[in-house]
């Protein structure tokens, strides 16, 4: 998937048409689980509001395994003292 970002706008091809994405499946392409977008959607914010959340968020599960990598150097260049 491409880069999602506050200010463009997004679509998918369906049935022979192009749709504007829904703010959750915006928010599930972030790697947001089902309970937590339904957290945010409970909150009462605006569908524009949720657009602009989820392009400005980092995508937790490249975040995730970004940080696994980190740990992984980290602990076998460790310098012992």
């Amino acid at each position: 998937m491409f880069t999602i970002t506050a200010q463009d706008r997004h679509g998918i091809i369906h049935e022979g048409r192009v749709r504007k994405l829904t703010p959750r499946e915006c928010l599930r392409l972030q790697g947001f689980t089902d309970s937590q977008i339904d957290t945010i959607f409970s909150l009462g914010f605006a569908d524009g509001r949720i657009y602009k959340m989820a392009g400005n968020c980092v995508t937790v599960p490249v975040v995730k395994e970004i940080g696994k990598k980190i740990k992984a150097v980290n602990e076998k260049y460790r310098i012992v003292e």
